[in-house]
């Protein structure tokens, strides 16, 4: 189906209860052809988080290190120490082999295809000895060896591995979020680094500047063209632009913490960041082609279709559930008394008079509603986090171009001005106090818009997963799993 012809999701909405259920009803109908099955290539656990996950499913297609000058105290004489330099690919590829979350989603779609497997497996025969009357009066009886056999109906075990079959698919697609989710907390941590050692880059520009600014004032009373209230009130500006320091050394190795964690490598060796900032993630279009391709290619959504098909599936299976197993056997022996060879052979059904499945038929009808209703759910959900996101996307980036094209430039300028203006005697300290700190804040605040607008980009872009290390969800070998083997086994 092509991509003008898809149903608008939006449209929903406004209709009828009923109108809705045909709609979901509809597209889960076109749900198998329009989005492309994951095959599984391998169903076995993976031995280890170094396993190559790209293996197990098909996936849905989907500038210079920055060196700060020398610290100032042993903090951040620690963070300057690491030697080795990261790229965000390389993080990347860090995660795909160590974050715990990649391999517990694989093994998940490793027990459901192993359960899948079994719920279709015909029973297994029993072969068995027979005897009648063994020792009575000295007489042998009749003995002999017997094979039973249980023949399921209704196509049952087919019915079954149907079922298992959407767990599969809905289970690879929820590997595929959680590979997702693993990418975009990289990601956003990356750019959260990043921005922390910017930052104390930053806070070494301003130490300088708070230094030149000292040594200044101390020229000038010494000239007897400033006061000594001048030196005091540069010295404590100098001592808050410390403070600015330190807190930038503590919140760097903070977020460098957050992100070797989502990475899977806590130990990993302490390193700077390859990268810019100013780099865009990717292009971020109007609101209404970023919901559609949210709508469309979400891995939460498609998971939902799969589990409106596997409960359509289900009621299917419980409707022939009714409909009894023939229990079979047959004997062959020989009769000590007369002599004679015999032949033993039984036929039996559970006979549906008082239990005919109406229970699980109800069951799996009401799931089949829930499911339903599960899609809508999730469609408003991600429209409610898009509307969100795609606010502080537009407001970071009306935020960046006007500190690039405005405010830092004026910021620096007027700095610039105010300092000589302060040597030459023509401005006011009080003057130059407040252009320092202008300056001060206006670089924090830059940086701080920047790493929002990276972040924004990384959440549109990557379809508002995130949640690198949550938990991943098992699957029940209750009903639809194990057991729904047995129950087609016994013929109740």
């Amino acid at each position: 189906m092509s991509e003008t012809q898809k149903p608008d999701a939006r449209k929903s909405l406004a209709t009828t209860p009923s109108a809705r259920k045909t709609i979901v009803e509809s597209r889960a109908d076109e749900f198998q052809e329009e989005i492309p099955v994951l095959e599984l290539a391998d169903s076995n656990v993976p031995e280890s988080n170094s396993q190559d996950h790209s293996s197990l499913i098909t996936r849905v297609s989907l500038k210079e290190a920055l060196v700060p000058p020398a610290p100032s105290d042993k903090q951040s004489a620690a963070w300057n120490s690491g030697k080795k330099t990261y790229s965000l690919a390389e993080l990347e590829g860090l995660a795909s082999q160590y974050n715990p979350t990649l391999s517990q989603a694989s093994a998940v779609v490793g027990k459901a295809c192993g359960i899948q497997t079994q719920v279709g497996k015909r029973p297994n025969p029993i072969v068995g000895y027979f005897g009648d009357e063994i020792g009575d009066g000295g007489t042998a009886g009749r003995q002999g060896a017997y094979i039973a056999q249980t023949f399921v109906t209704a196509d049952k075990l087919r019915l079954n591995e149907l079922v298992a079959e959407k767990d599969v698919q809905e289970r690879s697609w929820q590997y595929e979020a959680q590979r997702m989710r693993v990418e975009n907390d990289v990601r956003s941590r990356y750019f959260e680094t990043l921005g922390a050692q910017r930052r104390i880059e930053l806070a070494n520009e301003l130490l300088q500047i708070a230094e030149d600014g000292l040594k200044v004032s101390q020229q000038l009373f010494e000239a007897q063209q400033a006061s000594r209230a001048d030196i005091l009130q540069s010295k404590i500006q100098l001592n808050e632009v410390q403070i600015v320091h330190q807190n930038a050394v503590l919140a760097h190795e903070a977020a460098w913490k957050r992100m070797v964690s989502v990475v899977g490598t806590p130990h990993l060796e302490r390193g700077r960041l390859a990268g810019d900032l100013k780099q865009q993630v990717a292009p971020v279009s109007d609101w209404d082609t970023v919901y559609h391709a949210l709508i469309s290619n979400s891995p939460e959504l498609q998971a939902a279709y799969y589990r409106v098909q596997r409960a359509q599936s289900q009621i299917e299976r419980q409707q022939v559930q009714a409909k009894p197993n023939f229990q079979t056997q047959v004997g062959i022996g020989h009769d000590f008394q007369t002599g004679s060879e015999i032949v033993n052979a039984q036929v039996g059904v559970f006979l549906p008079i008082f239990n005919r499945n109406e229970g699980n038929i109800n069951l799996a009808s009401s799931d089949y509603h829930r499911a339903l209703n599960d899609v809508e759910r999730i469609e408003l959900m991600l429209r409610d986090r898009l509307a969100t996101t795609y606010q502080n996307h537009q407001q970071a980036a009306q935020q960046v171009e006007k500190y690039q094209k405005d405010i830092l430039p004026s910021a620096k300028e007027n700095l610039d001005l105010t300092n000589e203006g302060y040597r030459q005697g023509e401005f006011e300290f009080l003057r130059v106090l407040t252009a320092r700190r202008t300056f001060f804040e206006t670089t924090q605040s830059y940086v701080t818009s920047l790493i929002a607008l990276r972040q924004a980009e990384i959440q549109i872009s990557g379809l508002l997963l995130s949640g690198g290390l949550n938990d991943v969800p098992d699957i029940s070998q209750g009903a639809g799993g194990t057991s729904q083997r047995g129950q087609a086994l016994n013929g109740q």
